[in-house]
């Protein structure tokens, strides 16, 4: 299947905050918009058309879509709205089975690798065809130990979607098996991905600012959902 994954240049800016509709809380945190929510909306379209064309192709008619909780709940809850009008569009013989999960993992201080000590509301997956879907593939480690694992559990398949991979000089090299956009390494939010639990609420992929950076990552600013005020 050929690759359509959108880039984003090394080199791009971003577009200016003032073009779209940002709360006015988040102004003074954030650097620009990298993804406006309109892009991101007509891309998941052209992700959900793939999906199926490969599933049907592969004669899989039975799916469960891993939602890997909490920053991927947006990306998966548009995604398998665009999954199920495609299906219907196009008479597939496709069902889908919905599960919310919440991966735990910690580093081995030995080795330096992602190790995943469970799976939090995981039911039998034995025999099942599985479609993992997330916000971020940042080094990637987490997830190939996600898909071992999965696979160690019995899946008959495992295929992964994510909106976003960060090109980064710490990837391990994987790839999700259908992506939205590639970005450049930067620190990103919005649409779901929090820092500190902020910003979920954000329509639009954006950058946040090195002020930014900085006052959130102070302990005092860790309370959950907490924004602390700008100096005027």
């Amino acid at each position: 299947m050929k690759d359509e994954t959108v880039i984003l240049d090394e080199n791009f800016a971003g577009f200016p905050l003032s073009s779209f509709c940002i709360p006015e809380r988040y102004v003074p945190h954030l650097e620009s918009v990298l993804v406006p929510n309109g892009m991101i909306k007509d891309r998941i379209k052209r992700i959900a058309a793939e999906i199926i064309e490969f599933f049907e192709k592969e004669g899989i008619t039975s799916v469960s879509m891993f939602c890997v909780l909490k920053g991927g709940f947006k990306y998966f809850s548009d995604l398998i709205d665009e999954i199920q009008q495609t299906i219907w569009s196009r008479k597939c013989n496709i069902s889908l089975q919905i599960e919310f999960v919440r991966v735990k993992s910690y580093i081995d201080t030995t080795s330096g690798d992602v190790v995943i000590s469970d799976i939090e509301n995981c039911i039998s997956i034995k025999g099942k065809n599985l479609l993992v879907v997330d916000d971020l593939v940042d080094t990637g480690k987490s997830m190939m130990k996600l898909i071992e694992y999965l696979h160690g559990l019995g899946a008959a398949s495992v295929n992964v979607s994510c909106l976003l991979l960060k090109r980064t000089p710490l990837s391990c090299g994987y790839r999700p098996d259908f992506l939205g956009f590639e970005v450049p390494d930067r620190f990103i939010v919005g649409y779901a991905i929090d820092y500190n639990e902020c910003f979920r609420d954000l329509l639009h992929i954006c950058s946040i600012n090195e002020m930014a950076k900085k006052v959130f990552a102070m302990s005092k600013h860790t309370e959950l959902g907490y924004l602390p005020p700008v100096d005027s």
